[in-house]
């Protein structure tokens, strides 16, 4: 990924993180089955990617959470990637959110009425692609400076698309 001068902020994260766990830094230990695949990325490339946030919370290099970045009402409480390739890039949210947000290929329907009833119409969410994402696009889609706003391009290709 070659950006220049304008590295994105998440990266900048992510290369102090991976100097931290060079120089020993421990990493967490995940307690729970492998997760399964999602969006392009394994189920050990998300606990990878889990991990890095981990320790970047533990670094002090990611700022605290405080309200859900998408609902914008709830404690976040977790935070979600929705390309692990850019692990750090991860948003803040509800365990109600990022549940539904997981959700959103099975149940699409869901999906639009609680974007409809509960998310702001400026929210990273409305973004979101409605299909997985392959392993290819998500790789690309990664090494485009603004993720979200990448994420948020191709999602809207695949609407298009759609059109009859």
């Amino acid at each position: 990924m070659i950006w220049g001068a304008d590295v994105p902020a998440d990266v900048v994260i992510e290369r102090k993180v991976d100097q931290a766990i060079a120089d020993g830094h421990r990493l967490p230990r995940w307690g729970w089955s492998i997760p399964r695949p999602y969006n392009g990325s394994t189920g050990p490339e998300r606990i990878a990617g889990w991990q890095k946030t981990i320790v970047a919370q533990s670094l002090g290099l990611l700022p605290p959470l405080t309200v859900c970045t998408a609902c914008e009402v709830r404690k976040a409480e977790q935070r979600h990637n929705e390309i692990y390739a850019r692990s750090l890039a991860a948003m803040p949210v509800c365990r109600s959110c990022h549940a539904r947000i997981h959700r959103r290929y099975g149940s699409p329907d869901t999906w639009h009425a609680f974007l409809l009833e509960s998310i702001p119409a400026t929210s990273w969410l409305r973004g979101l692609a409605m299909q997985p994402i392959s392993r290819t696009d998500a790789f690309r889609l990664a090494e485009q400076p603004d993720l979200l706003k990448a994420v948020a391009a191709y999602s809207a290709a695949l609407r298009a698309d759609q059109l009859p």
